[in-house]
Protein backbone atom coordinates (compact mmCIF):
# COMPACT_ATOMS: atom_id res chain seq x y z
CA UNK A 1 0.00 0.00 0.00
CA UNK A 2 1.44 3.38 -0.97
CA UNK A 3 1.83 6.18 1.51
CA UNK A 4 -0.74 8.98 1.34
CA UNK A 5 0.30 12.38 0.09
CA UNK A 6 1.36 14.89 2.69
CA UNK A 7 -1.42 17.01 4.10
CA UNK A 8 -1.31 20.38 2.38
CA UNK A 9 -3.77 23.13 3.21
CA UNK A 10 -3.59 26.59 1.68
CA UNK A 11 -4.83 29.39 3.92
CA UNK A 12 -7.01 30.58 1.06
CA UNK A 13 -8.91 27.31 1.25
CA UNK A 14 -9.78 27.60 4.93
CA UNK A 15 -13.09 29.30 4.24
CA UNK A 16 -14.19 26.25 2.27
CA UNK A 17 -12.96 23.79 4.88
CA UNK A 18 -14.41 25.54 7.93
CA UNK A 19 -18.19 25.61 7.75
CA UNK A 20 -19.07 28.38 10.17
CA UNK A 21 -22.53 29.72 10.91
CA UNK A 22 -23.40 33.33 10.20
CA UNK A 23 -21.44 35.63 12.50
CA UNK A 24 -22.67 38.17 15.03
CA UNK A 25 -22.36 41.88 14.28
CA UNK A 26 -19.44 42.21 16.68
CA UNK A 27 -17.17 39.91 18.75
CA UNK A 28 -18.68 38.61 21.96
CA UNK A 29 -17.77 40.50 25.15
CA UNK A 30 -19.31 40.89 28.58
CA UNK A 31 -21.87 43.66 29.02
CA UNK A 32 -19.96 45.32 31.85
CA UNK A 33 -17.96 48.34 30.68
CA UNK A 34 -15.55 50.77 32.32
CA UNK A 35 -17.27 53.49 30.32
CA UNK A 36 -20.65 52.80 31.91
CA UNK A 37 -19.87 54.17 35.37
CA UNK A 38 -18.95 50.79 36.86
CA UNK A 39 -16.61 50.49 39.82
CA UNK A 40 -12.89 50.76 39.25
CA UNK A 41 -11.23 47.39 38.68
CA UNK A 42 -7.63 46.24 38.39
CA UNK A 43 -7.54 44.82 34.86
CA UNK A 44 -9.09 46.13 31.67
CA UNK A 45 -9.56 43.40 29.05
CA UNK A 46 -10.13 44.76 25.56
CA UNK A 47 -12.59 42.91 23.32
CA UNK A 48 -11.18 40.36 20.91
CA UNK A 49 -9.54 41.77 17.78
CA UNK A 50 -9.89 45.49 18.37
CA UNK A 51 -6.99 46.22 16.03
CA UNK A 52 -8.00 43.86 13.21
CA UNK A 53 -11.27 42.07 12.36
CA UNK A 54 -11.78 38.49 13.47
CA UNK A 55 -11.30 36.08 10.51
CA UNK A 56 -14.76 34.98 9.32
CA UNK A 57 -13.96 31.34 10.06
CA UNK A 58 -13.32 32.17 13.74
CA UNK A 59 -16.29 34.41 14.46
CA UNK A 60 -18.40 31.51 15.72
CA UNK A 61 -15.54 30.46 18.01
CA UNK A 62 -14.98 33.89 19.56
CA UNK A 63 -17.51 33.52 22.44
CA UNK A 64 -15.84 30.24 23.49
CA UNK A 65 -12.38 31.81 23.48
CA UNK A 66 -13.57 34.90 25.37
CA UNK A 67 -15.23 32.78 28.07
CA UNK A 68 -12.07 30.75 28.69
CA UNK A 69 -9.90 33.89 28.71
CA UNK A 70 -12.12 35.35 31.42
CA UNK A 71 -11.97 32.12 33.41
CA UNK A 72 -8.19 31.99 33.20
CA UNK A 73 -7.71 35.60 34.28
CA UNK A 74 -10.20 35.28 37.15
CA UNK A 75 -8.46 32.09 38.31
CA UNK A 76 -5.39 34.28 38.88
CA UNK A 77 -7.40 36.53 41.18
CA UNK A 78 -7.90 39.35 38.70
CA UNK A 79 -10.93 41.65 38.78
CA UNK A 80 -11.99 42.35 35.22
CA UNK A 81 -13.74 45.05 33.26
CA UNK A 82 -13.98 45.62 29.53
CA UNK A 83 -15.23 48.07 26.92
CA UNK A 84 -17.86 47.17 24.35
CA UNK A 85 -16.44 46.41 20.94
CA UNK A 86 -17.81 49.41 19.04
CA UNK A 87 -16.46 51.87 21.61
CA UNK A 88 -13.08 50.16 21.75
CA UNK A 89 -12.87 50.12 17.96
CA UNK A 90 -13.65 53.84 17.77
CA UNK A 91 -10.97 54.56 20.37
CA UNK A 92 -8.51 52.44 18.40
CA UNK A 93 -9.17 54.13 15.06
CA UNK A 94 -8.97 57.55 16.70
CA UNK A 95 -5.66 56.61 18.31
CA UNK A 96 -4.21 55.51 14.96
CA UNK A 97 -5.23 58.84 13.43
CA UNK A 98 -3.73 60.69 16.39
CA UNK A 99 -0.28 59.06 16.28
CA UNK A 100 -0.04 59.27 12.50
CA UNK A 101 -0.88 62.98 12.48
CA UNK A 102 2.24 63.76 14.49
CA UNK A 103 5.64 64.51 12.87
CA UNK A 104 7.13 61.19 11.78
CA UNK A 105 3.79 59.52 12.38
CA UNK A 106 4.10 57.37 9.27
CA UNK A 107 6.54 55.26 11.30
CA UNK A 108 4.11 54.81 14.20
CA UNK A 109 2.99 51.24 14.85
CA UNK A 110 0.78 49.08 17.04
CA UNK A 111 2.53 49.96 20.31
CA UNK A 112 2.22 53.70 19.66
CA UNK A 113 -1.50 53.47 18.86
CA UNK A 114 -2.08 51.23 21.88
CA UNK A 115 -0.38 53.71 24.20
CA UNK A 116 -2.53 56.54 22.84
CA UNK A 117 -5.68 54.42 23.24
CA UNK A 118 -4.85 53.55 26.83
CA UNK A 119 -4.33 57.25 27.59
CA UNK A 120 -7.86 57.90 26.32
CA UNK A 121 -9.30 55.03 28.37
CA UNK A 122 -7.67 56.32 31.56
CA UNK A 123 -9.93 59.38 31.35
CA UNK A 124 -12.87 57.06 32.02
CA UNK A 125 -11.47 54.53 34.48
CA UNK A 126 -8.46 53.54 36.55
CA UNK A 127 -6.70 50.24 35.95
CA UNK A 128 -3.33 48.69 36.58
CA UNK A 129 -3.10 46.48 33.50
CA UNK A 130 -4.59 46.24 30.02
CA UNK A 131 -4.93 42.90 28.23
CA UNK A 132 -5.40 43.07 24.44
CA UNK A 133 -6.32 39.67 22.90
CA UNK A 134 -6.77 38.72 19.24
CA UNK A 135 -7.50 35.41 17.53
CA UNK A 136 -6.17 34.53 14.11
CA UNK A 137 -5.56 31.67 11.68
CA UNK A 138 -2.12 30.21 11.12
CA UNK A 139 -0.60 26.91 9.98
CA UNK A 140 0.29 23.93 12.13
CA UNK A 141 3.03 21.51 11.16
CA UNK A 142 1.98 17.85 11.42
CA UNK A 143 4.64 15.18 11.93
CA UNK A 144 3.96 11.63 13.14
CA UNK A 145 0.31 12.64 13.69
CA UNK A 146 1.28 15.43 16.09
CA UNK A 147 0.46 19.04 15.18
CA UNK A 148 2.79 21.77 16.46
CA UNK A 149 2.21 25.52 16.33
CA UNK A 150 2.54 28.62 18.52
CA UNK A 151 3.96 26.84 21.55
CA UNK A 152 1.53 23.88 21.70
CA UNK A 153 1.43 20.27 20.54
CA UNK A 154 -1.83 18.46 19.80
CA UNK A 155 -2.67 15.08 18.33
CA UNK A 156 -3.98 15.46 14.80
CA UNK A 157 -7.71 14.62 14.83
CA UNK A 158 -8.40 11.55 12.69
CA UNK A 159 -11.86 10.18 11.96
CA UNK A 160 -11.93 6.51 10.96
CA UNK A 161 -15.12 4.57 11.69
CA UNK A 162 -14.52 1.13 10.19
CA UNK A 163 -11.98 -1.35 11.53
CA UNK A 164 -10.14 -1.33 8.19
CA UNK A 165 -10.01 2.46 8.12
CA UNK A 166 -8.72 2.58 11.71
CA UNK A 167 -6.02 0.06 10.82
CA UNK A 168 -4.95 2.25 7.91
CA UNK A 169 -4.94 5.37 10.08
CA UNK A 170 -2.86 3.64 12.77
CA UNK A 171 -0.28 2.47 10.26
CA UNK A 172 0.44 5.64 8.32
CA UNK A 173 2.41 8.64 9.66
CA UNK A 174 0.53 11.75 8.60
CA UNK A 175 2.72 14.74 7.80
CA UNK A 176 2.18 18.18 6.34
CA UNK A 177 0.44 21.45 7.13
CA UNK A 178 -3.05 22.21 8.42
CA UNK A 179 -4.93 25.41 9.33
CA UNK A 180 -5.12 26.17 13.04
CA UNK A 181 -6.42 28.90 15.33
CA UNK A 182 -4.23 30.79 17.79
CA UNK A 183 -4.51 33.66 20.22
CA UNK A 184 -2.19 36.66 20.37
CA UNK A 185 -2.18 38.57 23.67
CA UNK A 186 -0.42 41.84 24.46
CA UNK A 187 -0.29 43.11 28.04
CA UNK A 188 0.30 46.78 28.87
CA UNK A 189 0.76 48.53 32.17
CA UNK A 190 -1.60 51.30 33.23
CA UNK A 191 0.35 53.96 31.32
CA UNK A 192 0.48 52.04 28.04
CA UNK A 193 3.94 50.48 28.20
CA UNK A 194 4.06 46.96 26.79
CA UNK A 195 5.12 44.43 29.38
CA UNK A 196 4.20 41.12 27.72
CA UNK A 197 3.43 39.77 24.25
CA UNK A 198 2.81 36.13 23.42
CA UNK A 199 1.01 33.65 21.19
CA UNK A 200 -0.64 30.34 22.01
CA UNK A 201 -2.23 27.67 19.84
CA UNK A 202 -5.94 27.07 20.40
CA UNK A 203 -7.30 24.41 18.02
CA UNK A 204 -6.80 22.66 14.71
CA UNK A 205 -9.56 23.67 12.31
CA UNK A 206 -9.71 20.47 10.26
CA UNK A 207 -9.73 16.72 10.77
CA UNK A 208 -8.48 13.86 8.61
CA UNK A 209 -11.18 11.42 7.52
CA UNK A 210 -9.99 7.98 6.47
CA UNK A 211 -12.14 5.66 4.37
CA UNK A 212 -11.51 2.46 2.45
CA UNK A 213 -11.94 2.58 -1.33
CA UNK A 214 -14.17 -0.43 -2.13
CA UNK A 215 -13.08 -0.63 -5.77
CA UNK A 216 -10.14 -2.52 -7.29
CA UNK A 217 -8.34 -5.74 -6.34
CA UNK A 218 -6.11 -3.93 -3.86
CA UNK A 219 -8.23 -1.10 -2.40
CA UNK A 220 -6.28 1.98 -1.42
CA UNK A 221 -7.37 4.18 1.49
CA UNK A 222 -9.18 7.41 0.72
CA UNK A 223 -8.20 10.49 2.71
CA UNK A 224 -10.67 13.34 2.96
CA UNK A 225 -10.33 16.56 4.90
CA UNK A 226 -13.14 18.50 6.53
CA UNK A 227 -13.94 21.03 9.24
CA UNK A 228 -13.97 20.13 12.92
CA UNK A 229 -17.39 21.04 14.35
CA UNK A 230 -16.11 20.51 17.90
CA UNK A 231 -12.79 22.34 17.52
CA UNK A 232 -13.57 24.87 20.29
CA UNK A 233 -15.65 22.71 22.62
CA UNK A 234 -12.83 21.73 24.99
CA UNK A 235 -12.36 24.58 27.46
CA UNK A 236 -9.28 23.01 29.02
CA UNK A 237 -7.52 22.94 25.65
CA UNK A 238 -8.42 26.58 24.98
CA UNK A 239 -7.18 27.65 28.42
CA UNK A 240 -3.89 25.89 27.76
CA UNK A 241 -3.32 27.98 24.63
CA UNK A 242 -4.29 31.11 26.55
CA UNK A 243 -1.83 30.17 29.32
CA UNK A 244 0.97 29.80 26.76
CA UNK A 245 0.20 33.25 25.34
CA UNK A 246 0.17 34.85 28.81
CA UNK A 247 3.37 33.21 30.06
CA UNK A 248 5.52 34.39 31.78
CA UNK A 249 3.29 37.35 32.71
CA UNK A 250 1.04 34.85 34.49
CA UNK A 251 2.38 31.54 35.85
CA UNK A 252 0.65 28.27 34.93
CA UNK A 253 -2.22 27.33 37.20
CA UNK A 254 -1.82 24.60 39.78
CA UNK A 255 -4.02 21.54 39.13
CA UNK A 256 -6.46 22.59 41.84
CA UNK A 257 -6.63 26.12 40.44
CA UNK A 258 -7.16 24.79 36.92
CA UNK A 259 -10.04 22.60 38.13
CA UNK A 260 -11.60 25.56 39.90
CA UNK A 261 -11.28 27.65 36.73
CA UNK A 262 -13.04 24.94 34.74
CA UNK A 263 -15.97 24.90 37.14
CA UNK A 264 -16.20 28.62 37.83
CA UNK A 265 -19.29 30.29 36.32
CA UNK A 266 -18.85 33.64 34.59
CA UNK A 267 -20.39 36.42 36.74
Amino acid sequence: MTSPPALRFALSAIAMLCACASSPDEPATPTKSVLAGSAVQNVLVLPLNVASPIPPDLEQASPHVWKELEKYLRAHGMKLRTVNYQTARQFWLGSIQQVRSKPGGNEAGYDDASRAMIEKLRKHAEFDTVVAPSIYITQATIAEKVATWDGVERSAPIEAHSLAARAVADGIPLEGLAPAASIHIVVFDGTGNKIQEGRGGLALLVEVRVKQNPYGPDPEPVFQFGPRPSAFDDGEVLRHGIAVALSPFLPPLLPSEAQKAAEEPIP
